[in-house]
């Protein structure tokens, strides 16, 4: 059986979806949103939930946010992020299948030269990684480092391959209910430049 495929012009924003949504943590459970919407993540910031809607709009489908408020003295925002709930299985579909293109890519032992495609390739899921994290996980920084803090194990395998793929060290570390993967200060000007525009 044929497996589908995210076309190569498509990938690296299919992929940053995906890794948008990993680090957004764990889902909200079906119907969770208005009804005829289908929640794909919730973020705690805006600008996270705004470069998901822009990346699934670009992919193609009619992506939504709603803004949820709650609290009392200490009120906190939610941003739902959604298609139409007849696009939601081809959404999930596309998501799924780029986060295992751009795993694999990214994952890969190959050596390849610097102007080949697949290097090329290889480093666009890079930027798209980190893009996310620094966007939805979530970030603490101090004078000698940035944390990311996620949920997802393979999330954070995969931004310490693309760190050393950029040209920067990421750690690993273990903390109560997550992990923090962890960069110096002298990369945290580097990855800042991936901000999406």
């Amino acid at each position: 059986m044929d497996r589908e495929i995210v076309l190569p012009g498509a990938l690296p924003a299919a992929f940053e979806s995906a890794c948008l949504i990993r680090c957004a943590g764990v889902a909200p459970p079906p119907g969770a949103g208005l009804a005829p919407t289908a929640v794909l993540a919730e973020f705690d910031r805006r600008d996270a939930a705004t470069r998901l809607s822009a990346l699934l709009t670009d992919l193609g489908f009619v992506a939504g946010r709603e803004v949820r408020t709650g609290g009392g003295r200490r009120q906190y925002h939610l941003e739902r992020v959604g298609v139409p709930a007849a696009q939601r299985v081809a959404a999930h579909r596309t998501v799924a299948t780029a986060w295992r293109q751009g795993r694999l890519a990214l994952l890969h032992a190959e050596t390849l030269g610097a102007s080949a495609p697949g290097a090329l390739r290889r480093t666009a899921m890079a930027h798209a990684a980190w893009r996310a994290a620094l966007l939805a996980g979530g970030r603490r920084r101090r004078a000698d480092q940035l944390c990311v803090s996620l949920r997802d194990p393979e999330m954070a395998a995969i931004l310490v391959r693309s760190a050393r793929l950029i040209g920067v060290t990421a750690q690993v570390t273990t903390k109560p209910g997550c992990l923090a993967v962890t960069v110096d200060a002298a990369a945290v000007r580097r990855l800042r430049a991936l901000a999406p525009a």
